[in-house]
């Protein structure tokens, strides 16, 4: 996933391992959670995802 940096604007690469979505037929769709950090500036950023 490539999403951008708020702090310098530069390009970040991060993976984010598939997870199971969020489905109607289920009761817990846990949310989670991964950190990452630019390589152009060291701004730290969390990505969450289902």
């Amino acid at each position: 996933m490539r999403i951008g940096c708020p702090e310098c604007e530069a390009t970040v690469n991060a993976s984010v391992p598939p997870g199971p979505g969020i489905h109607d037929d289920r009761t817990t769709n846990r949310l989670q959670g991964r950190e990452t950090a630019c390589r152009n500036c060291g701004h730290e950023l969390e990505l969450y995802y289902y």
